[in-house]
């Protein structure tokens, strides 16, 4: 950044005020004006050497492109408040190199009541803290954008960090386990709690809904004719509190095949068609939920190390999973794109209702959504099989009214759907090389200037542009990278050297055809026979 002393006319013409103009670099070049490109290509043709010739190679000069941020009084309290420079710098200004104490000042004049969260420090300035504002964060959501490797875990670990000193809630949605390490280091937050959940739908004598709605983000839906239907077998069919869900869909299936088989009566006019359809819906929920919680299972046994709680019922139990100073994650790994968006559209919805009914049952919470491409889809991605699309648009859209913030994580934009991104207020966009993706980020960052999308490609790990409502004007930023939070399954896999120590084991192939012929059972035991 350079600051440039100044006057300008008040706003009556009838004085001069005195000024800095502030401004940031956004390109340097080089050039030798006593060494022009047409005799490089001559003594490169005709392979002179350049101590043959009276040329130059010494007097090479800079030349900066600026781009101005704005202006701030001198001598005037120290104020530090920004304002929009309309008067134009007069040549041959002073070009000062403003201390970091000067910048640190300036970039703090935009946090003036604000919560600071610390992120890194300027690209050029390593001496210069970047602070970003927390309230704006948490309230009017913020999307970090990379390729993979561009250090956008790192970025979100740093404000999680951040938002846990600070004693904010925080819901982890995690698909691949990234963010398990947090529990690990746990102790390094003694005022707070992390906790380790993955799905787990069971029955209470209030949430029997919940199997409609399974059905209705599972599947393509049902027809107002089985729609009465499944109501009405739920009205009859009473579930035990702290049943599995799977056990009472199985349940459901066996009823439904029995009037769908004319063993048994629908308190409504019900045909044998509509009853199949209603049992086919639920055995396509219960294959799914069976498979995919099959593959969890497997995947939290190899996380020995790690202590999982089954993820209570939202709607009953919301303060379980959203209280003060709590981290809570979900892990996902093992499920399926649908199911995993499904469990997400469930858990927020119930926490959103309960914020928005305003009945202080859970306080304000932030939901960081990973992988958020496939939660938020854009329409070419197939967003009518996306039930967590509409969840989160909700939320983007009014979540600001009622403390229910959202930091999406992306490493592909333009696959996120663009009215959502669009809504976040703040953005942190690291490397990018997909010229498709440097598109989509300029078209949703409306302030992003030019010369800076430029710079995506060439960001180191860590480098980015943060620009939005959490900071004061775009800066160019170096995340802190958080060593003491990198847990033992951090980092990238050695896969080399799993292939190279790789035994084979003799029981898997015996494990898998014991899941799949308990699977099998439990559909025949569910599926009612037919009358020969």
């Amino acid at each position: 950044m350079v600051a440039i002393p100044m006057d300008v006319p008040n706003d009556d013409y009838s004085g001069i005020n005195e000024v800095v103009a502030w401004g940031r670099i956004t390109t340097i070049n080089r050039y030798n004006p006593f060494f022009p490109y047409e005799a490089a290509q001559e003594l490169a043709s005709e392979e002179i050497p350049l101590v043959d010739t009276v040329l130059s190679k010494s007097r090479d000069q800079l030349q900066a492109t600026v781009l101005v941020l704005g202006f701030t009084y001198r001598n005037l309290d120290g104020s530090m408040d920004l304002y929009p420079l309309t008067y134009p710098i007069p040549p041959a200004a002073d070009v000062k190199y403003p201390s970091a104490a000067a910048i640190g000042k300036l970039l703090a004049g935009g946090l003036v009541n604000q919560t600071p969260l610390n992120i890194g420090t300027l690209i050029a300035r390593s001496d210069v803290k970047v602070d970003i504002s927390a309230d704006r964060v948490v309230a009017r959501h913020i999307a970090i954008m990379a390729m993979t490797g561009g250090g956008k875990t790192v970025a979100a670990r740093r404000i999680i960090r951040e938002l846990i000193e600070v004693g904010y809630p925080l819901v982890i949605l995690d698909p691949h386990g990234d963010y398990l390490g947090l529990w690990e280091k746990r102790k390094l937050f003694p005022k707070s709690s992390v906790k380790l959940f993955y799905p787990r739908i069971v029955m209470t004598a209030d949430n029997r809904a919940i199997v409609e709605t399974l059905v209705a983000k599972m599947t393509q839906g049902l027809t107002e004719p089985q729609k009465d239907l499944m109501s009405w077998i739920l009205t009859t069919i009473n579930p035990r509190v702290g049943q599995p869900v799977q056990d009472y869909i199985r349940t459901l299936v066996t009823v439904a095949g029995n009037i769908a088989g004319g063993r048994q009566q629908a308190g409504t006019q019900t045909s044998a068609a509509t009853a199949n359809a209603v049992r086919r819906s639920l055995e396509l929920v219960l294959d799914r939920l069976t498979v995919m919680e099959i593959s969890n299972t497997r995947l939290r046994a190899t996380l020995k190390e790690y202590q999982f709680d089954a993820l209570t019922d939202p709607e009953g139990s919301p303060e379980s999973v959203v209280r003060p100073g709590q981290v809570s994650i979900l892990y996902l790994g093992g499920y399926d794109h649908l199911t995993q968006s499904t469990i997400v559209s469930i858990l927020l919805e119930a926490l959103f209702k309960h914020r928005a009914e305003l009945a202080n049952r859970i306080p304000p919470f932030f939901t960081v959504v990973e992988e958020a491409h496939n939660f938020v889809p854009s329409t070419v991605e197939g967003t009518e099989e996306t039930p967590s699309l509409v969840t989160l648009r909700k939320i983007i859209t009014e979540g600001r009214k009622f403390g229910a913030g959202l930091l999406l994580i992306t490493q592909r934009p333009s696959r996120v759907e663009q009215t959502i991104l669009a809504q976040c207020n703040s953005f942190l966009v690291m490397r990018l090389v997909n010229p498709k993706d440097q598109s989509y980020v300029q078209q949703v960052m409306e302030n992003l200037p030019a010369s800076d999308a430029k710079l995506l490609p060439g960001f180191g790990p860590g480098q980015g542009i943060i620009g939005g409502q959490a900071v004061r004007f775009p800066l160019l930023v170096k995340i802190k990278f958080d060593q003491d939070l990198v847990g033992s399954r951090t980092g990238d896999e050695n896969f080399i050297k799993q292939a190279r120590d790789w035994k084979p084991d003799a029981s898997a192939g015996s494990r898998a055809r014991a899941a799949a012929a308990a699977q099998t059972l439990a559909r025949r035991t569910a599926r009612p026979r037919r009358r020969g």
